[in-house]
């Protein structure tokens, strides 16, 4: 998610997987194969962390047109959990240490995000599905 966040400060919008895969290469963290990635990919698509749209701009034969291949744009959720961990982080930086506190102040965050991102979906069912 930080690799978007970073492309998009860049108004990079969309990514492919291999670049994404490049990037965390080049990031000197862990090494990741290209499955994986694709394997996250998939998985924050299915949590509406991130927006898979169709990859048709490589297309050279009809084989590759039926090929499954994603570019990939952080969703609005996605970028509000981001920042709000980001927040965390540096909030917690500063402090030198994690407190009770802060895990509540996480709940309550998390709670308002999935109640926010509910009602912009569901504006009806917010009272009935989503309960503390």
């Amino acid at each position: 998610m930080a690799v978007f966040l970073a492309n998009k400060r860049r108004f990079v919008v969309h990514l492919r997987p291999e670049d994404i895969a490049e990037e965390l290469h080049a990031d000197g963290g862990e090494a990741v194969t290209q499955a994986q990635v694709d394997e996250a990919l998939k998985k924050l698509d299915e949590w509406d962390n991130l927006r898979a749209d169709p990859d048709t701009g490589r297309v050279t034969t009809v084989e590759d047109f039926y090929r499954a291949r994603f570019l990939y744009q952080l969703s609005r959720e996605g970028e509000a959990a981001e920042r709000a961990l980001e927040l965390f982080d540096r909030e917690l930086g500063r402090r030198g240490e994690l407190q009770a506190v802060a895990l509540e102040d996480i709940r309550v965050r998390l709670h308002a995000l999935t109640v926010w991102t509910v009602s912009r979906i569901r504006p009806s069912c917010t009272t009935c599905c989503w309960r503390s």
